[in-house]
């Protein structure tokens, strides 16, 4: 009978340590594709001191992903006619409405993304259940940050 002194004999050393050298570990960056951002591994968002990162309307995303995914977006995006119909059901008022599409749809491409349709969705809400006007520009937190850059740039452009 093999005991394990007789295995180890017969394998030679390569089996005496099977978590030796020859064998691949994970690094902890590597794990899973994870980014290595500060704050990125914390399940509950970054902090809003984290002002490059944190966004105020990531749980308001996350919440409206599925009402965004059934409108039946292409691509990703809503198109006009969509998002229009969506807005209109809102019952603000049609100037109301112009304001809330020239906030959100930050790129002006005239369809609206799932973060475009998250920031509509939050000044709707603010007029409508909190009686809040509608801002002249949006608060930077408002603002999701793959689209902060962009939103600069058309500022310091003056438009």
């Amino acid at each position: 009978r093999d005991t394990p002194e007789i295995l180890r004999r017969k394998m030679g050393a390569a089996s005496a340590n099977p978590n030796g050298t020859n064998v691949p570990l994970p690094t902890r960056a590597d794990k899973f594709g994870k980014k290595e951002e500060d704050g990125a591994a914390n399940p509950f968002g970054f902090a809003a001191g984290n002002e490059g990162n944190y966004w105020a309307l990531q749980e308001s995303a996350e919440r409206l992903y599925d009402s965004f995914q059934a409108l039946g977006p292409d691509g990703g995006f809503l198109p006009p006619s969509v998002a229009r119909d969506v807005l209109v059901k809102t019952g603000l008022e049609k100037e109301q409405l112009r304001q809330i599409w020239n906030l959100s749809d930050i790129d002006r491409d005239g369809f609206l993304d799932h973060h475009e349709y998250v920031v509509a969705m939050f000044l709707c809400d603010a007029v409508i259940q909190k009686k809040k006007p509608i801002p002249a520009e949006l608060p930077s937190s408002v603002v999701p940050p793959s689209k902060r850059i962009l939103l600069n740039q058309r500022k310091a452009e003056g438009f």
